[in-house]
């Protein structure tokens, strides 16, 4: 038998859906937002970048499994409070193309001080996969 070219972290980047969500405390620790969201969905992994948007706000990129219907899914979290805050999710933009690096360790469930994280691309950091940092850089 012929072992596989993917280990089982380059199999949940496949089966996966990457959520933004943003608007939710400045105390808002990734294991919140992990509980928070776990009723919907099957959590696999949690950032929450130490930078804020540009309207001065926290986000996070929450990945999920067994999603039947990312829609559903973004409707049911945008129905949530933390706080006085109401929370907003939407589609991740940017999703790491499946074949480009099977190679890359995605830790589970999170950890931000790996090259090919999300903290690399929300850093801006170049990695194996992913867009580049400006669609006008040259390659």
């Amino acid at each position: 038998m012929m072992p596989s070219q993917f280990s089982k972290e380059d199999h949940i980047i496949r089966i996966s859906k990457s959520v933004f969500v943003s608007n939710f405390l400045d105390s808002f620790r990734s294991r919140d937002l992990w509980n928070l969201c776990e009723p919907y969905s099957k959590v696999v992994d949690v950032f929450i970048p130490n930078r804020k948007s540009k309207d001065g706000k926290r986000f996070a990129f929450v990945r999920f499994i067994k999603v039947d219907d990312l829609e559903r899914l973004i409707g049911n979290l945008c129905t949530l409070w933390v706080g006085r805050f109401h929370l907003h999710a939407n589609v991740a933009r940017y999703e790491r193309p499946i074949n480009s690096a099977p190679s890359v360790r995605i830790p589970l469930p999170h950890n931000s001080k790996l090259s090919g994280s999300y903290a690399a691309a929300v850093n801006g950091s170049k990695s194996s996969y992913g867009p580049p940092a400006s669609p006008l850089s040259p390659p």
